[in-house]
């Protein structure tokens, strides 16, 4: 190899580390950037808050739940919370189709029910649906665990004459102003039927 060769091979190599190190420098660049411009806007970094519309099963009705407490957390007065409590009736993020919020006080008073408005202000404590189960009971039971699920029957509100359908609702503590309730929401695991052991919905809600 004669000079003028080795002369132009030395060059070839240097220009390809100079690229190389740019290419480098330009990807430790963007990732400072990214990481910059997350620490500037946090809500862009994380995950969007779950909505009604994902709740799918018992994990994504748990985290529904958790965020509702977590949003009515950031109230601290009472138009606050009654300005919170009629998002959560409105069709929109904390209601969609089937899933709904419901609030109550540990002795079964109705603050908030997403789908039937007119259960507010009602005392249901000794409310139980076709099999006997005493769902409201069941769900103040739960709470004083820190949270959990119960299995009732209700109907769908998305199905139009349904009598009753399987349910699974998830229920934590939860206090405001000095009172302590129960805050959950539920879905719907299987299609509704269309009788439910010959009572109907009227039926069910003479009860109320």
């Amino acid at each position: 190899m004669d000079f003028l060769q080795s002369q132009t091979y030395l060059n070839s190599i240097i220009s390809k580390r100079k690229e190389l190190i740019m290419k480098r420098l330009t990807a430790v660049l963007i990732l400072t950037l990214a990481a910059l411009f997350l620490a500037v806007h946090p809500a862009i970094a994380q995950d969007s808050e779950i909505t009604a519309g994902d709740v799918v099963d018992r994990e994504t009705l748990k985290a529904f739940v958790l965020a509702a407490k977590a949003y009515g957390d950031k109230a601290s007065t009472l138009p606050e919370y009654l300005n919170i409590l009629q998002e959560f009736r409105t069709e929109g993020p904390w209601k969609q189709g089937s899933v709904y919020l419901f609030l109550f006080s540990t002795e079964g008073l109705f603050i908030l029910h997403g789908a039937d408005p007119s259960l507010e202000g009602q005392n249901l404590y000794d409310l139980e649906d076709v099999n006997g189960v005493k769902m409201v009971q069941e769900l103040i039971s739960v709470t004083a665990e820190g949270g959990g699920y119960v299995e009732y029957i209700w109907p769908d509100p998305q199905i139009e004459g349904d009598t009753g359908s399987p349910k699974v609702s998830y229920a934590i503590p939860y206090s405001a102003l000095g009172q302590d309730f129960v805050l959950g929401a539920g879905f719907f695991p299987e299609p509704a039927s269309t009788a439910v052991a010959d009572q109907s919905w009227g039926q069910l809600k003479s009860q109320f």
